[in-house]
């Protein structure tokens, strides 16, 4: 009995040791590894011990030991505070999970991630720099694309690098993020990600089901294309079209002429907005070059494996398809005359509605629109309006439909219309109008000149006034012709355009261009897409020479940061009219840009006289159509809060638009053709990129509200989610094996004790 009791009381000693240190609640063993083979799901290992625990709090736990693609086993004892990307898409993925904060070196073609600049740029010629990578002091190299020889040089320096094996579809992207979660200790974040990424593939998948599939090609430069077995070509069957080159070989195979010719795609996937490739053979020669057919799409996004990519690009290239086919259906509508009807076309949100004859009663929720039907010269056939289209001459006999958020239903209804214009009411209004029974035509969000013409035309042939279009067009796309030429030998000034509270125009947008053609540089364009909150640090760093304003005061240049810019201190701003540069219409384009460039010349003279005098020139520019912004509804800063900040671009923002102008930006030539691809496509396409720069992605997530402050809250950079999901306390709540084995023992002395 006494050795019995000697024994229980060993037991004692080392139960209660382990019980002190305890085992948080399904925390991970030390040894236990994933193991992951592309394309399937990641597993535990077994190494002679019992297999970790998978539940959430548990799966971020260090120290960690895994195993990747080139076979190697790294330990990280702690969560790693900094980490290095060797290629764009890890470091997207970080910047996604929230982690961007602990990367310390990036390569340059990651530049268009928000604040990378303050990150070290570990490029080199050919890959990276293995010294600047060192020089980063890294706790963790991520090398996704990275060749086995460069990862070996990196191991060779002393540092703990994972190197990613390729991925060929969205499975494969949701396996490196889920992986990249669990290596930096973000997994909750990257779950959210790829819940989202995932439910926005099912909606793409649904909202091209029912739809005619486009014979398509993505052609890299040089005869390269992105063919089968590549995640390029998952995002192009997944946005609506059939890659002609998936038939053809698998990778990033190089086509003769022959093929491509034979393969005959029916549109062309580009990465500059002018789409030049098309007037090149073999391209020309092919029905996308015949028709002018192609889809502009984010390099940054196309070309990395990555979470925003699969979202951004899959969203961007079924509405390109959804638009191409209303094309088509109303080109078969066409072919009975050019305005005849009955008219049926398919409008941004896939309703296919039919006009039997032409509207004689229309009714507009928006003055874009408005302003459209204006200069289309049927402004009598016009029997309601919203308050800001106020400005037209004779809106004050038509009835006001405006509310106080949006546009009355009731009001419209009253109205008793034939066709209501809807350029820029949210999906879910849309659905309210139509639900009563009224013949609705939703127009797609405009991001730039072509897309304004696409709008016009459009106007034109709903109305029955297509000639009328045509002209109206080409007057605009003429005076775009001449302030070019204008500006063209000026010295482009730096601009900005306040919103009001630090809201201002910034990439992706109309007004950004009409800024471009205008002859300056929007210094927001490299912060952000859409509208966002430019804090005041970043308005002084940022530090434009001009503000462009819409009271013709401009005394917003007296208040903070906008005092304290080039702009504020030598008084320089153009002042232009609320109406036309907040509008998305042709005459809106041909006096904003006419104005500006104007503006821009008188600037530029006062400057050239003020060097030859020696001394310091100020002032501001505006016509005298501009001065009467004062009587604006709309004055700057204040953006009409009911109707909405920028006429035409909550569309953008309403997860529900199909609209590809959002994503029709420019690119940088220096992108990597294809990140994932090790074969001669690594090298920058000299076919489908332009000098423009692009900065990420446009937000289109967040439904509208019909406020400024909600369409310029609309972020560009999606690298929201936790820092670090890993549970720190679940330690204390589940009580250790060494506690329970504890009272056992105690009990049990209890008992030998009464037996005693």
């Amino acid at each position: 009995m006494k050795n019995l009791r000697v024994v229980l009381l060993a037991v004692v000693v080392v139960t209660t040791a382990v019980g002190a240190s305890g085992t948080a609640a399904g925390a991970q063993p030390a040894g236990v590894e994933f193991e992951h083979a592309e394309g399937e799901s990641l597993s535990v290992k077994h190494t002679g011990q019992d297999p970790m625990n998978t539940g959430v709090n548990n799966t971020c736990q260090f120290p960690l030991n895994l195993t990747d693609a080139t076979g190697t086993e790294i330990t990280l004892e702690e969560q790693p505070d900094r980490i290095t990307t060797t290629n764009p898409s890890a470091a997207q993925t970080l910047w996604e999970i929230g982690a961007q904060d602990r990367v310390v070196g990036v390569t340059e073609f990651a530049e268009y991630l928000n604040k990378t600049d303050s990150k070290a740029n570990v490029s080199a010629g050919f890959g990276v720099s293995v010294e600047k990578v060192v020089a980063t002091n890294p706790d963790l190299v991520l090398a996704p694309n990275a060749s086995a020889g460069q990862v070996a040089d990196l191991r060779a320096q002393n540092l703990t690098v994972y190197h990613f094996p390729a991925a060929t579809d969205v499975d494969d992207i949701a396996a490196k993020t889920e992986r990249t979660g669990r290596l930096v200790g973000n997994c909750e974040a990257a779950a959210e990600v790829n819940t989202e990424m995932n439910q926005t593939v099912e909606n793409v998948e649904n909202q091209t089901a029912d739809l005619d599939r486009l014979s398509a090609l993505y052609p890299l430069g040089g005869g390269f294309v992105a063919a089968d077995n590549t995640f390029i070509n998952e995002l192009m069957e997944i946005g609506g079209t059939t890659n002609v080159a998936a038939s053809e070989a698998d990778g990033y195979p190089q086509l003769s002429d022959e093929v491509i010719l034979k393969t005959d795609p029916e549109v062309i996937l580009v990465t500059n907005t002018e789409g030049a490739i098309l007037d090149e053979e073999p391209y020309a020669s092919t029905t996308a070059g015949a028709e002018g057919n192609y889809v502009v799409m984010n390099t940054n996004y196309l070309n990395q494996p990555a979470p925003r990519s699969v979202i951004e690009s899959t969203k961007t290239l079924a509405a390109a398809v959804e638009r191409l086919q209303a094309d088509k259906t109303e080109e078969t509508a066409n072919s009975t005359g050019t305005c005849g009807f009955p008219l049926t076309v398919t409008d941004a949100t896939g309703e296919e509605i039919t006009l039997d004859e032409q509207p004689d009663r229309i009714t507009t929720t928006n003055p874009s629109a408005a302003q459209t039907l204006w200069e289309l010269g049927v402004q009598d056939r016009v029997v309601g309006v919203t308050e800001f289209a106020g400005y037209l001459n004779g809106t004050a006999s038509r009835t006001n439909v405006s509310a106080e958020f949006g546009v009355s239903v009731e009001t419209v209804v009253a109205t008793d219309p034939d066709l209501v214009l809807a350029p820029n009411a949210s999906a879910g209004q849309v659905a309210d109008l139509r639900r009563q029974n009224l013949t609705v035509y939703h127009f797609p969000a405009a991001t730039d000149v072509g897309d304004i013409a696409t709008k016009t035309e459009r106007t034109g042939r709903l109305v029955g006034n297509c000639e009328a279009a045509a002209e109206v067009n080409t007057e605009m796309n003429q005076t775009v012709e001449n302030v070019e030429n204008q500006t063209a030998d000026l010295d482009r000034l730096s601009a900005l355009y306040p919103l009001g509270g630090g809201f201002v125009a910034a990439d992706n947008t109309f007004i950004n261009e009409i800024m471009q053609i205008g002859g300056t540089s929007n210094v927001a364009a490299s912060e952000a897409d859409g509208y966002p909150q430019l804090s005041d640090e970043v308005i002084l760093q940022a530090n434009p020479g001009l503000i462009i304003v819409t009271d013709s005061e401009a005394s917003i240049l007296e208040r903070q940061p906008y005092a304290s810019t080039n702009a504020g201190e030598n008084n320089n701003y153009v002042v232009l009219n609320n109406n036309y540069l907040n509008q998305p219409a042709p005459r809106s384009v041909i006096e904003s840009t006419t104005t500006l460039a104007n503006g821009v010349e008188e600037l530029q003279l006062e400057n050239d006289r003020d060097e030859k005098s020696g001394t310091d020139g100020s002032g501001g520019s505006g016509s005298d159509e501009d001065d009467e912004n004062g009587e604006s509804e709309q004055d700057e800063p204040a953006i009409d809060e009911n109707e909405t900040a920028i006429d035409e671009n909550e569309t953008a923002i309403d997860e529900n638009e199909t609209a590809i102008d959002e994503n029709e930006t420019a690119v940088n030539t220096n992108r990597t053709a294809v990140d994932e691809n090790q074969t001669a496509t690594d090298t920058p396409s000299e076919e489908n990129s332009t000098s423009g720069d692009t900065n990420g992605t446009s937000s289109e997530e967040t439904d509208e509200t019909g406020t400024s402050n909600d369409i310029a809250n609309q972020e560009t950079q999606q690298d929201g989610g936790p820092s670090n999901t890993t549970d720190e306390g679940t330690e204390s709540e589940v009580p250790g094996f060494g506690i329970v084995a504890t009272v056992v023992v105690i009990l049990a002395f209890g008992y030998l004790s009464t037996r005693e």
